[in-house]
C-alpha cells in the first residue's frame, strides 16, 4: 500500500527544495514549482550546468547507477534485470525522446546524496531511517528524492526501495503472497524521477497505490505515456499534438482540487488532471493537458474522494499531493460532459463549472475480475479485463449505493464492453453495498481505461480509470511480440536479445518464429523444426510431368521441398514454391525433374 509524499528542504548552490515521493500508486498530474514550471529533466537553460555523471544532455539520457547488492543473495541479478525492465518500459513510448543509461554499480555504501553527482538506486536493508536519518521509509516501498534548480530543471535524483519490511520477488507467473514485485514499484518511482506526480484517475502505473504482486502498474496507460510526450517529445512532435487549459469553479470561483477528465467520444478515458491553487502564474482552479492528437474530445469535472472519507477510498486529495491537495474541496457535483475540439500545434481554452452539493454517492472500491460470483473480494485497485473475455464478473463497493424513492442505473462509461445480468448485494462487505456486473469484451474493444458509473435520480459518481481493457496478446512494449513469451525466457525481457527479429541462441531462427512454432529461443536445440512432431517422406513418383513427392505433415505448417542430382558434391535448391500444408498428407511437384535419379528434402518453415 502506498501513501501521499511528504516534502522536507535542503538547498545548496542554485538547488530548490528536495522531495520525498512514496512508491504509491497515481497518473499524469505534473509537477509545478511556483512559477508555474514543470518539474523535468533537459531544460536548455540550465542543463549545461547538471553533471554528466547524470545526464547526457545531447543525447537526452539520464544515466543511473545500481547498488550490485540488490534485495537478495539469491535473486540479485532478477531484480536488477527487473529494474532495468522499468527503464526500457519508460524508454518505449512512441513518439519521444528520453533515454537511459546504466553507468556502473554504486561504489561503497548507498545512501541517499543529491549533492554526489549520481542517480542510485538502491535498497535500504538495515535501518528504516534514510536521507541521513530525515526520513522514514515504514510504510512505505519505495522513495524518490529529487533535486531541481530555480527553474524547475532536475539536477539529480536517488530511489531507495524499502527491504526492510517486506519481502520482494521477481517471479511473474507465481509471485509469493504478500510480496512487492520489484518491476511494478521501480515503474512507479522511475515516473517520479521524471517528474511525474501521482495520479487522479485509477489504473495507471502513477496510481498512488495497487496490488502486491504484478499489478496495474506494469504497463504504461495512455495517461502515463501523455506525460512522456508532453515533456520529452521527439523532434517535431509537438507540433502534430494540440493541448488543453482552463479554469475549474465553483460559484465563479477558481476551485484547486477537482479532477479534470478527458474522454474520446465513446466515452474511453484518455487523460486526468487536477486543477492546481493559485501560484505566481495562474489562479485558483488552473488545469492543463498536453499531448493531445487533433481531434473531437468529452470533458468533464469530478470531485475527489473526500478528506475524511473512512477506509475504503479509492484517491483522496492527499494521495496526489498532500500539500496542494490535501485538504482540498471536494462539496460539488460530476459536470455533464461537454465535447471539446483540439487541433494540432494549438492551446484550446476551456473554462469549467460545477454545481455545489455534497455527493450522497460514492464508489469506495472495486470487485476484481472473477470468473465466478462467489468469488468476491474488495480492492481499491482496477479490474483488468482482456479483449474477447466473455461472462466475467466485475464491479464495485460504497455505502448505501441501493435504490431509494429514485431508481439507481449502474454501468460502464466507455466502448467494447457489454453489460449483462447486473447484482445488487447490500451490506456485501461490512457497510458496503455491492452492485456486481457480468461482462463480455469484444475482440475489437478499444484498448485503455474505461469508468463505472452509478446513476441515482440527477445525482451520478464514478469510479474514473478503474477498468483496465488490456490486449488479448500483452505487447505493453510495442515491439510485436507477446509478453508473457518473452518474460517466460528473458529475465530482461525488453533487451535486444528478446527481440522479435533476435536470434539469441543462435540456432537461425528469430524470437518471433520460435513463438509461433512453441519452441525455446534460449536453447539451439528446441527450434521449429524440433518441436513438431515427426514426419517422413513417403513415397516419390515419376512421370512425363516430373516427380511427385508425398509426405506427412501437419496442416497449418509451411514446407518447402529441396533437390539435387547427386548425393555428393551437388547443393540441395529449393524447387517450386514453399506452401502450405492442409491436410496430413501432402504432394509436392518437381516438374523440373526428368531423370531417373535425384534426392530429395522436405524442409519445415516458420509460420
Amino acid at each position: 500500500m502506498k501513501f501521499p509524499h511528504p516534502c522536507t528542504g535542503m538547498a545548496s548552490l542554485w538547488l530548490l527544495p528536495m522531495f520525498m515521493t512514496l512508491s504509491s500508486m497515481h497518473g499524469f498530474v505534473a509537477n509545478y514549482n511556483q512559477s508555474g514550471q514543470q518539474l523535468q529533466w533537459f531544460k536548455p537553460e540550465t542543463s549545461r550546468f547538471v553533471s554528466a555523471n547524470v545526464i547526457h544532455l545531447e543525447t537526452r539520457t539520464i544515466r543511473y547507477y545500481l547498488d550490485e547488492a540488490a534485495y537478495s543473495e539469491t535473486n540479485s541479478e532478477q531484480e536488477l534485470d527487473a529494474i532495468r525492465v522499468a527503464f526500457d518500459q519508460w524508454e518505449s513510448v512512441a513518439n519521444t525522446d528520453l533515454h537511459f543509461e546504466e553507468a556502473g554499480f554504486i561504489e561503497g555504501e548507498p545512501v541517499i546524496n543529491l549533492f554526489d553527482n549520481t542517480n542510485m538506486i538502491y535498497w535500504e536493508k538495515e535501518s528504516f531511517l534514510v536521507n541521513g536519518g530525515l526520513d522514514d521509509i515504514r510504510g512505505f516501498l519505495g522513495l524518490t528524492f529529487r533535486a531541481y534548480f530555480e527553474d524547475a530543471n532536475m539536477v539529480e535524483a536517488d530511489i531507495v526501495f524499502n527491504g526492510m519490511e517486506r519481502g520482494w520477488t521477481t517471479d511473474f507467473a507465481n509471485p509469493p503472497f504478500g510480496a512487492a514485485f520489484t518491476e511494478s514499484i521501480a515503474m512507479h518511482e522511475i515516473g517520479h524521477l521524471i517528474g511525474m506526480e501521482h495520479s487522479s484517475i485509477g489504473s495507471t502505473t502513477m496510481m498512488w497505490r495497487d496490488r502486491y504482486g504484478p499489478n496495474n502498474q506494469l504497463d504504461l496507460s495512455v495517461d502515463d505515456m501523455a506525460f512522456v510526450q508532453a515533456y520529452y517529445p521527439a523532434k517535431g512532435q509537438s507540433s502534430q499534438l494540440g493541448s488543453l487549459r482552463g479554469k475549474v469553479q465553483l460559484n465563479e470561483v477558481g476551485l484547486p482540487g477537482a479532477v479534470i477528465l478527458l474522454e474520446d467520444t465513446d466515452g474511453n478515458l484518455l487523460q486526468g488532471t487536477v486543477s492546481e491553487p493559485a501560484n505566481d502564474a495562474w489562479e485558483d482552479g488552473f488545469y492543463q493537458m498536453k499531448a493531445i492528437p487533433p481531434g473531437a474530445y468529452l470533458l468533464r469535472v469530478c470531485p475527489l474522494d473526500p478528506p475524511t472519507a473512512p477506509n475504503p477510498w479509492l484517491i483522496k486529495g492527499a494521495n496526489i499531493d498532500f500539500i496542494k491537495h490535501g485538504v482540498g474541496e471536494t462539496a460539488f457535483l460530476p459536470s455533464e460532459p461537454i465535447e471539446v475540439n483540439i487541433a494540432k500545434g494549438l492551446s484550446i481554452e476551456q473554462d469549467l463549472s460545477v454545481s455545489p452539493g455534497t455527493p450522497t454517492l460514492r464508489i469506495a472500491s472495486i470487485q476484481p475480475t472473477a470468473s465466478d460470483i462467489r468469488l468476491l473480494t474488495n480492492e481499491q485497485s482496477a479490474a483488468q479485463v482482456r479483449q474477447g473475455d466473455q461472462n466475467i464478473w466485475i464491479g464495485f463497493y460504497g455505502e448505501n449505493l441501493g435504490a431509494t424513492e429514485e431508481p439507481v442505473h449502474v454501468g460502464i462509461r466507455g466502448s467494447g464492453i457489454r453489460t449483462g445480468i447486473t447484482q445488487f448485494r447490500e451490506k456485501q462487505f461490512g457497510t458496503l453495498d455491492a452492485w456486481i456486473l457480468q461482462v463480455s469484451v469484444a475482440d475489437d474493444a478499444p484498448l485503455g481505461l474505461r469508468s463505472f458509473y452509478i446513476r441515482r435520480g440527477d445525482e451520478i459518481a464514478y469510479a474514473n480509470g478503474f477498468i483496465d481493457v488490456r490486449p488479448s496478446v500483452p505487447d505493453f512494449n510495442q515491439d510485436g511480440l507477446n509478453d508473457d513469451f518473452q518474460r517466460t525466457f528473458y529475465t530482461r525481457w525488453t533487451s535486444p536479445s528478446a527481440k522479435p527479429l533476435a536470434d539469441s541462441d543462435g540456432d537461425q531462427y528469430s524470437n518471433a518464429e520460435e513463438y509461433e512454432a512453441g519452441s525455446n529461443p534460449t536453447l539451439a536445440t528446441s527450434n521449429p523444426v524440433t518441436v513438431l512432431p515427426p514426419f517422413s517422406l513417403l513415397d516419390v513418383s515419376l512421370d512425363e510431368q516430373g516427380a511427385w513427392i508425398r509426405f506427412e505433415s501437419k496442416p497449418g505448417m509451411r514446407y518447402q521441398l529441396h533437390g539435387r542430382k547427386d548425393v555428393d558434391g551437388d547443393a540441395w535448391s529449393a524447387r517450386g514454391e514453399a506452401i502450405t500444408a492442409t491436410e496430413g498428407i501432402t504432394l509436392l511437384h518437381d516438374p523440373s525433374n526428368i531423370d531417373l535419379q535425384s534426392f530429395y528434402r522436405v524442409e519445415v518453415l516458420p509460420r
